[in-house]
């Protein structure tokens, strides 16, 4: 059976590269109008899959996660300009004799967007028998 079906693709594919070997000789115009088409067609299904894909994956929770994507992004660079400036002031110092202190205020900056974390409370009513442990 095994030998039936390895005769069977080897005939399909000489017959399919004679028929290309055929076509690119005699008709190289036809070949590449047929290549042409079958790359179109694969860019429109390409398209639509892509367009489908991209309105399940859309919506609320692909927004909420590009918009902490963002957030998260804009920390790391706080703290990167953080480091990078206290790195520059230390070695400064040993340069410098007096380092000015830049005017800070006395009261701390209030977040400017609530945290989307909740807490989530368990059952208080219910006592645990502590007779099983």
């Amino acid at each position: 059976m095994n030998r039936r079906r390895n005769i069977f693709v080897l005939v399909l594919i000489s017959l399919s590269v004679f028929g290309l070997l055929s076509t690119l000789l005699f008709e190289p115009g036809q070949l590449l109008k047929q290549l042409a088409i079958y790359a179109f067609f694969g860019v429109v299904i390409f398209l639509i899959y892509k367009w489908f894909v991209r309105r399940r994956i859309g919506g609320k929770e692909h927004s909420a996660y590009l918009r902490a994507a963002k957030q998260s992004a804009k920390r790391f660079n706080d703290q990167g300009s953080r480091k990078s400036n206290v790195l520059g002031s230390i070695n400064k110092k040993a340069s410098l004799t007096s380092v000015k202190k830049p005017n800070q205020p006395s009261t701390p900056k209030k977040k400017s967007t609530p945290t989307h974390l909740t807490v989530i409370e368990g059952k208080k009513g219910k006592k645990k028998n502590r007779a099983f442990f």
